[in-house]
């Protein structure tokens, strides 16, 4: 659009292309006075269009665009709309009545619908199909989507249960739009026995107990009679009958179970149905405990009897994974060593015994040896690659200090200070010289001096871990500590954190395949993880892996690891729950490789966990956004509702700008045009 100082130029620019015009056609006698006329018009259009061309302001343009305003339908598809229906309430009829009121909000405004249970998905859906609920997502899925658009309302459908994200009236608060909820579900609760949650710990230990907390509750059931049952694969472990006290019910029962078997374990949690009963799915759940056996055995080889012997075994038999078996080197068998995961050598090798015979067996087993008066420095000196001793078999008192450098595993601030105050042990004298790559955990304080002369140090090698602690006398070390504080805990920390530590097996597998954890939902992505090692034990991903999953029933999944960085990757996607087992296999050169192991796959009961709707939430949602709460039967008002809200409106958008005449193409061509057919004219009549 022009404006007024606009108007005036083009005024000017006539005038000016006028005056040009006459000046070359005043004179022209020999023309025609109607063609001189034309020829005066269009050489005065022309000049005014180039002055215009040349010297004109900018021009200002205005553009309006409208948007209607944006209607988001929103439908929960979450399986507890379907089980606890409120009276009178056809799914079909309604799924029916909610596509008719897209269609007729869909003549007037722009609509956009969407289904959610644990995520937002486009269009309508009302299979009632989804394992959990996250009404969150949806008021997370506009903010993020449609932040700058005219969003007009939006309509939830919803019976207001959510069992994922956060709460949808926090989520909703900066959404500046009426939100009207569609209430669905009943609200009066209906006789239901379910079990609300199984505590419990994903591992156990064979042939160690393990507990698990049910925890019970019961509906409009009083005075019934329920039985809870625990049962593996070889029958039912536990059994107890419950008496429903009230209409809300509720009871956690502690439960102790044993571990029978290595592997992933099934038990299946069951409470048995009352009659009329709501849902009888919510009566069972299945967990899944991995059971390894991770005992081993200790075995502790003495020179001669020492009160050292006996505190050593009380403190680590503390962990009921660790066995101790106790020998002397006289009497001391092959097959003991053989069985042996960690051997503890008590001031061997001696001055009275070698203990060479042990030497070619220990070459591969993880040692400690614990040093005295009756060991041998030169010996032991040369049948370990951590520490040499030269001594002339003297010893020496020395206390114990934390090293401030060792990081193999963690002392409680309060154990440290426990061990830099108990009494002193007895150490070989003489001059100590760490061999190879070591960690000090203790050094010796010699009086008030502070060395660093080491008291407890770890090494070895691929083949085994080494530690060496070099004074005997932790026997007083066990009683000291009760006296002071009625406990052994500093004594008993150190101890089986020091044979934790060398008794842990290191993964020399050159394939490995392994699940990103060993249980999932039903609802998540199954993750495996793979690495394949060569002869340099350097991580490389050339070769394809191949692995192939099957479940319990015997149907097999398969797949190709995909390559990230110098490992693999596989994500399985979603898979139906149960037990599967998968099996993988590569080749690298000639020679191929295999690795299998267990995961399971949970099956997703939460939306069978709270049946009752929870209107008083839609109502909230509604009534902070400026809306309102209806239900199903009142889905034909919404448009009146929607029509009658004054912030509901078409925005109009105005963009102004200014813009050089010259980038105007129509002047151009109108240029163009006017000199071509004034040259057109004088051509005709001989004047060019």
């Amino acid at each position: 659009m022009f404006t007024a100082p606009i108007f005036f130029w083009l005024l000017g620019c006539l005038a000016l292309g006028a005056g040009y015009a006459l000046l070359l056609y005043r004179w022209q006698t020999r023309l025609d006075k109607s063609l001189r006329n034309i020829l005066f018009v269009l050489r005065t259009l022309a000049v005014a269009a180039i002055t215009f061309l040349l010297f004109a302001p900018p021009i200002k343009t205005t553009d309006r665009t409208s948007e209607k305003p944006l209607i988001i339908l929103a439908q929960d598809n979450s399986q507890s709309i379907n089980v606890s229906k409120a009276a009178g309430f056809n799914p079909v009829t309604y799924a029916e009545q909610f596509r008719a009121l897209e269609k007729a909000l869909s003549e007037e405004y722009d609509v956009r619908s969407f289904s959610f249970g644990a995520a937002v998905d486009r269009g309508l859906k009302f299979r009632y199909d989804g394992k959990l609920t996250n009404l969150a997502s949806v008021f997370q899925m506009i903010d993020n989507d449609f932040a700058n658009r005219n969003v007009g309302a939006v309509i939830v459908a919803s019976d207001g249960i959510y069992n994922k994200g956060g709460n949808p009236v926090y989520e909703s608060k900066n959404l500046k739009a009426p939100v009207y909820s569609v209430a669905l579900g009943d609200t009066v609760p209906k006789k239901d026995l379910l079990i609300s949650n199984v505590n419990y710990n994903n591992i156990a230990y064979l042939d160690n107990q393990f507990q698990i907390e049910v925890s019970v509750e019961a509906f409009q059931s009083q005075g019934a009679v329920s039985r809870l049952t625990v049962a593996d694969q070889s029958g039912t472990l536990f059994t107890r009958q419950l008496a429903i006290g009230s209409n809300e019910f509720r009871l956690t029962v502690p439960i102790s179970l044993p571990a029978k078997r290595r592997g992933i374990q099934r038990y299946t949690i069951n409470l048995s149905p009352v009659a009329n009963e709501l849902s009888k799915e919510n009566n069972t759940q299945t967990i899944f405990v991995e059971v390894i056996d991770g005992r081993q055995n200790v075995l502790i080889i003495a020179n001669a009897p020492h009160p050292d012997i006996a505190a050593l075994r009380q403190s680590i038999e503390i962990n009921k994974n660790y066995e101790v078996q106790i020998a002397y080197a006289d009497d001391v068998n092959e097959a003991a060593v053989r069985k042996a995961g960690l051997v503890i050598l008590h001031q061997l090798p001696s001055l009275s015994n070698t203990a060479s015979k042990l030497q070619q067996q220990l070459s591969a087993k993880p040692v400690l040896y614990v040093l005295g008066a009756q060991s041998s420095p030169t010996l032991f000196s040369t049948s370990q690659d951590v520490l040499n001793i030269n001594s002339s078999g003297t010893t020496q008192e020395v206390l114990a200090r934390v090293s401030p450098d060792f990081y193999g595993f963690t002392l409680s601030d309060n154990s440290k200070t426990k061990l830099q105050g108990f009494a002193p042990l007895i150490a070989p004298f003489g001059n100590y010289g760490v061999k190879g790559p070591a960690t000090v955990a203790l050094l010796q304080q010699i009086g008030k001096v502070s060395t660093n002369i080491p008291l407890l140090i770890f090494g070895g090698d691929q083949q085994r871990k080494v530690g060496v602690l070099a004074g005997e006398g932790i026997w007083r070390w066990r009683l000291e500590e009760f006296q002071e504080s009625n406990s052994h805990e500093a004594v008993n920390e150190l101890i089986s954190k020091t044979i934790q530590y060398l008794s842990t097996r290191d993964d020399k597998r050159k394939f490995r395949i392994y699940p990103a954890k060993n249980s999932f939902d039903e609802n998540e992505q199954v993750i495996l993880n793979a690495e394949l090692y060569n002869d340099a034990y350097e991580l490389i991903n050339e070769p394809d892996v191949n692995v192939s999953l099957k479940n319990r029933d015997g149907k097999g999944y398969s797949f190709l690891f995909s390559r990230i960085g110098n490992a693999y990757t596989l994500d399985a996607g979603s898979l139906p729950a149960g037990e599967y087992t998968f099996d993988g296999k590569t080749r690298l050169g000639n020679k191929e490789y295999k690795a299998g192991g267990q995961f399971v796959i949970r099956h997703q009961q939460a939306e069978l966990q709270q049946t009752t709707a929870n209107h008083q939430l839609l109502f909230a949602l509604a009534d902070q956004n400026g809306g309102q709460m209806i239900y199903p039967e009142q889905l034909s008002k919404l448009p009146q509702l929607i029509d009658a809200n004054e912030n509901i409106k078409t925005v109009v958008y105005e963009d102004r700008k200014y813009e050089e005449a010259v980038n105007y193409k129509l002047l151009f061509f109108l240029i163009i045009s006017l000199l071509t057919a004034e040259w057109f004219f004088r051509k005709r009549n001989g004047e060019v």
